[in-house]
């Protein structure tokens, strides 16, 4: 009697393994390079909870309808590693990336991504530290790593009824950058529009804290990470 207990134990229990293999076969992963075996929680037909998946790549950890999503590690066919944060597949969030260099020491790089591009060591490659009362919103977009310039994007948004040059309205411009913390080659103007005008300043040397005076507003404003940034200031003058 015992023996036939056991026995059903034991057959129930590979029975169990071998549907919950089945069934995490059938649940789908979105990624492309990741597709090929799934082994993990299922939601709905897709990786959804903890799993592993492995493909062209490899991947173990969190899923969200079938991509990674939250923490986990990340092994490209040629051996590169990430372990971090996940948002929809791509890395975005802390992390660690070993960079295999055969012959020579592997490299580590640690520190934050967003949309699956390095930022640097701090979580933003930059920092508003101060705007007057009439600049409602100060907007920061890296573009890349090609050029090391900020453009200023100033928009009015008070609809004023002064006009300068016919029906145009007043042009906002960044009148002087006054650095805190390393340097830059120039600052110019460009004039797209009445309501808006991009000032650039080029040559920077990073680290860069800087005040940018525009009539009688400012910001401070500081950056990290060399690059090139878009900076869009909205001024209710």
């Amino acid at each position: 009697m015992f023996m036939m207990i056991a026995k059903n134990a034991y057959l129930l229990l590979i029975s169990f393994f071998f549907y919950s293999e089945i069934f995490s076969q059938d649940c789908k992963v979105e990624k492309e390079e990741l597709k090929g075996s799934y082994t993990g929680d299922c939601k709905k037909g897709k990786a959804n909870g903890k799993g592993k998946a492995s493909g062209i790549d490899s991947y173990e950890g969190d899923f969200v309808a079938g991509l990674p999503h939250g923490k986990g590690s990340y092994a490209w066919k040629n051996g590169d590693v990430y372990t971090g944060e996940f948002i929809k597949g791509l890395k975005d969030g802390e992390g660690k990336m070993i960079i295999k260099r055969p012959g020579n020491t592997d490299s580590l790089i640690e520190g934050y991504w967003q949309n699956d591009k390095y930022i640097g060591l701090k979580e933003k490659p930059w920092r508003l530290i101060f705007k007057s009362k009439l600049v409602t919103e100060a907007e920061v977009e890296y573009k890349d790593h090609h050029f090391n310039k900020i453009t200023f994007v100033i928009t009015n948004t008070s609809g004023s009824s002064k006009l300068v040059e016919g029906d145009e309205m007043p042009r906002l411009k960044v009148d002087e950058i006054i650095p805190q913390r390393g340097n830059f080659g120039r600052l110019f103007v460009n004039d797209i529009h009445a309501k808006k005008t991009e000032s650039l300043i080029e040559d920077i040397n990073f680290p860069f804290r800087f005040r940018a005076i525009i009539g009688t507003e400012e910001v401070e404003m500081e950056f990290v990470k060399p690059g090139n940034y878009i900076v869009t200031l909205r001024i209710n003058d």
